[in-house]
Formats: C-alpha cells, structure tokens, sequence
C-alpha cells in the first residue's frame, strides 16, 4: 500500500517560498500534525533558520528552537511528522539525509529547483531503504 502525505498547497507555497529566499543555501522546516498506519496530514509548519556551517550542501536545526517547537506541538496535541529541506541537487535524499533519516524517523520532504521550478518529493526510510511517498494536496 502507497503511504501519503498530505498538505495544504498554501503550506507547499510557504516551503517553497522559504527556499527560495534561502537561497543559495538549503532551508529547512518541520512539520507538525497527525500520523496514521499509512497517513501523514500535516496541521502546521515551522520555518526555521539552517544553522549548517556548510548551509549550501547541509542543515541543521538549533536544537534549543526544536525542543521548544516539540514541547509546543506536544502541548497542541500534535505529532512531529516530517522535516523539509531544499536541495542544490534532485530532490532525492543524499547519503547525509539517509543517516539522518535513521535518526529521525518522519517524512522527509525534499525540494529542488535544479530543473528551474520546485519539485518535491517526500521520502520515508523503511528497513535502511528509502520509499516515496505520495504527496497529497489539500
């Protein structure tokens, strides 16, 4: 069966706004929502700063601004369900993201705009191999 994510094409246009004001650097964000056996709805998006020494070819979170965006979507009774990044490459996951995706176990939302418009995928790491993910907009 075909997982799917599913998000507002207002909260796509946001991420990729995000990355392209990010650019030549890569954007990040998580995602904030609701997850069944095969469904991840997306409620809300937070954009955050790329705090990468290496910004054009990697991400990182402050970790301080992701623990109290944890306890926030906690406290509103969400779930953390995804991350989002901009890639300078297809919107594949890198070799980086697949050890990353180990440690966090979400959807991976990835965007490029190496063909000269956004595309996105989302990804999943199941059993060390990355699947893709439907994206569903609402």
């Amino acid at each position: 069966m075909q997982y799917t994510l599913h998000l507002t094409a207002n909260d796509l246009e946001a991420l990729h706004a995000h990355a392209e004001s990010s650019l030549p650097f890569e954007a990040v964000a998580l995602l904030f929502g609701e997850q069944s056996e095969l469904s991840v709805t997306v409620n809300r998006i937070e954009l955050t700063n790329n705090e990468a020494t290496s910004r054009t070819t990697a991400f990182k979170v402050n970790p301080e601004e992701q623990y109290r965006l944890l306890v926030e979507a906690e406290n509103r009774g969400e779930e953390f369900v995804g991350i989002f990044h901009s890639h300078p490459a297809p919107p594949h996951p890198s070799n980086r993201d697949k050890q990353n995706m180990k440690l966090n176990p979400v959807v991976w939302l990835i965007a490029s705009k190496d063909s000269g418009h956004w595309i996105t995928n989302a990804f999943l790491l199941e059993n060390d191999h990355v699947r893709q993910v439907a994206l569903q907009l609402m």
